[in-house]
């Protein structure tokens, strides 16, 4: 009895982590003379999921979907967490998926007594997005409202 409710519980938890879970990504890099300053990468999971609503109701569609494959292992692969964990330490892969839906830059350039002085500003606005498990890889999927 106790080893098919262990069974049961592992079966519902690898299910479970098959659907979409959405998660709102957002990040801003501050250079100034051609050197980082600073730099902002949030990852959250988001409270009302209107995007995976969207998607069953056809209000939002899935723009791209990217394959995030982890380095290393990152501990129970069959939870939820996992996931976020993955994007939260996948940063340079999700910026890579991320830049195809639209990046801000502002630049700004002032010279002083033949001195240039730059500021630039890199920024993915807040983006809805639905990951995945599927097998080990994270299928992100970078959602776009319906028009």
């Amino acid at each position: 009895m106790m080893k098919s409710s262990i069974f049961i519980l592992i079966l519902a938890s690898l299910l479970y982590s098959q659907e979409w879970v959405e998660f709102k990504i957002s990040y801003k890099a501050k250079m100034q003379n051609d050197l980082l300053t600073g730099e902002q990468y949030k990852v959250s999971k988001v409270i009302d999921p209107r995007g995976v609503k969207g998607l069953k109701d056809g209000s939002y569609h899935i723009f791209k979907i990217c394959k995030i494959i982890p380095e290393e292992e990152q501990g129970n692969s069959a939870s939820l967490e996992y996931v976020e964990r993955v994007l939260k330490k996948e940063k340079e892969l999700v910026l890579d998926c991320l830049y195809s839906s639209g990046v801000k830059i502002y630049d700004e350039v002032t010279s002083k007594n033949l001195e240039a002085r730059s500021k630039t500003i890199l920024k993915i606005p807040p983006k809805r997005v639905v990951a995945k498990l599927n097998g080990g890889v994270v299928d992100l999927g970078i959602l776009e409202e319906q028009k």
